[in-house]
């Protein structure tokens, strides 16, 4: 299951924004590392990234392109190859006290991958419009699924990840952005995470 989500905090590509309401998390971890989400375990263990990973995370990243480009070519282009597994490992190995990476392991092999940002309240949030910048919140930047393995619980279980680590941190709020019409990522984020819809986001060519 791809998520797409892939921008910096507020990282590549989407024209609406999911917001969550604050969701009570029904996933347990194991020992071994997986998921219970629903009282079914996933048959996925999600871990910190590791030398290696970066072949099967591109993999992910590349199908979540094509997906995309699928349904939206206008507005999606193919990720430059090569070098593309390295850059991604770099990524998800790379250790920032505010930024959480994991990736979804199915018999020792990377299939998925999550990068979230702790944002903490604006300094200015008195003096804004929107309750939610005045709140420590979760920042979903990336969540790409390999194609072969949609609908089988790994992004869910990436997803819970995420939001463990921000109720760890203290945040309130989980918040990211996907493609408007995306008959996989909609459903997902709404049905099965139970987030809500909170607002749009418009773009217009200047050419």
């Amino acid at each position: 299951m791809p998520a797409p989500a892939s921008r910096p905090p507020r990282s590549a590509a989407s024209s609406a924004c999911s917001k969550p309401r604050p969701h009570a998390s029904r996933t347990t971890p194991r020992t071994d590392g997986r998921h219970i989400d629903n009282g079914v375990v996933s048959g996925y263990a999600i871990r910190p990234a590791r030398p290696g990973d970066g072949d099967g995370v591109a993999k992910a990243w590349l199908d979540f392109a094509e997906y995309y480009r699928e349904i939206a070519p206008e507005a999606f282009q193919a990720p430059r190859a090569d070098g593309l597994a390295e850059w991604l490992e770099g990524r998800l190995l790379s250790e920032q006290a505010d930024v959480f990476g994991r990736v979804c392991d199915d018999g020792g092999e990377a299939v998925g991958f999550v990068r979230a940002s702790f944002l903490p309240p604006h300094e200015d949030a008195e003096r804004q419009v929107t309750r939610e910048v005045a709140l420590p919140r979760i920042y979903v930047n990336a969540l790409a699924v390999r194609r072969d393995h949609w609908r089988g619980g790994a992004g869910t279980a990436l997803m819970r990840s995420a939001e463990a680590w921000g109720r760890e941190r203290g945040a309130r709020l989980i918040s990211l952005d996907t493609f408007a019409a995306s008959p996989v990522s909609v459903p997902f984020y709404e049905k099965r995470m139970g987030y809500e819809r909170h607002a749009i986001v418009f773009s217009g060519s200047l050419d």
